[in-house]
C-alpha cells in the first residue's frame, strides 16, 4: 500500500506541475483545456450502469461507477438552507453538491497548489462528462460556491439539449 500511495504522490505531483505551467503559459484558457482533457477521459473510461433523468439518483448512480472505476470520490447532494433539493433556475436545474473527500484537492495541497485553477477545473470535466452519460441528452456544468481545506459546495447546473 505503501507503495502505491508513493507512486500515487509522484503521479499527482507531476500533474500538479503540468498544469501549474499551463497556468503560466495559457493564462486564462489553461481552464478549458483541463475541463476537455477531464471530460475525455470520463467520456472513454467511466461505465455508466444506467441512465436516468432524475439528478438525485444519477448523483448515486455516478458514485458507484467511480468507485468500481476504483476512484474514491466523497460527493452527495446539499439542500443547506434551501427548501428544495432542485430548484429551477432560468430553465435549468440546479442541485448543491458538497465534495468532501476529493483526490484533486488532497494533490493540491500535497504540492501548495490553489484551488479553484486548472486541477479544479480537469475534476469538473471528468464530472460532468460522466454525468452527461448518466443522463443523456442534458448538458451538465459545474459552478464553485465554496472551495475549502475539509470540502468544496458546487452547483451542478443541468440544461436540457
Amino acid at each position: 500500500m505503501a507503495e502505491q500511495l508513493d507512486r500515487f504522490h509522484c503521479v499527482s505531483y507531476l500533474l500538479c506541475a503540468l498544469t501549474h505551467a499551463s497556468e503560466k503559459i495559457l493564462g486564462k484558457y489553461s481552464r478549458s483545456i483541463s475541463i476537455l482533457a477531464g471530460r475525455r477521459f470520463s467520456r472513454e473510461d467511466i461505465e455508466a450502469p444506467e441512465e436516468t433523468d432524475d439528478p438525485e439518483k444519477a448523483v448515486e448512480i455516478l458514485r458507484k461507477a467511480f468507485n468500481e472505476r476504483g476512484i474514491v470520490w466523497d460527493f452527495a447532494p446539499f439542500k443547506g438552507e434551501r427548501e428544495n433539493l432542485i430548484e429551477k433556475r432560468d430553465g435549468a436545474e440546479v442541485m448543491r453538491l458538497v465534495f468532501r473527500t476529493c483526490m484533486v484537492r488532497s494533490a493540491l495541497f500535497r504540492n501548495a497548489h490553489e484551488q479553484k485553477e486548472s486541477m479544479c477545473y480537469m475534476s469538473h470535466g471528468v464530472f460532468t462528462g460522466a454525468m452527461e452519460k448518466v443522463m443523456p441528452g442534458r448538458k451538465v456544468n459545474l459552478e464553485v460556491l465554496h472551495a475549502g481545506p475539509n470540502a468544496c459546495l458546487k452547483e451542478m447546473i443541468l440544461v436540457d439539449v
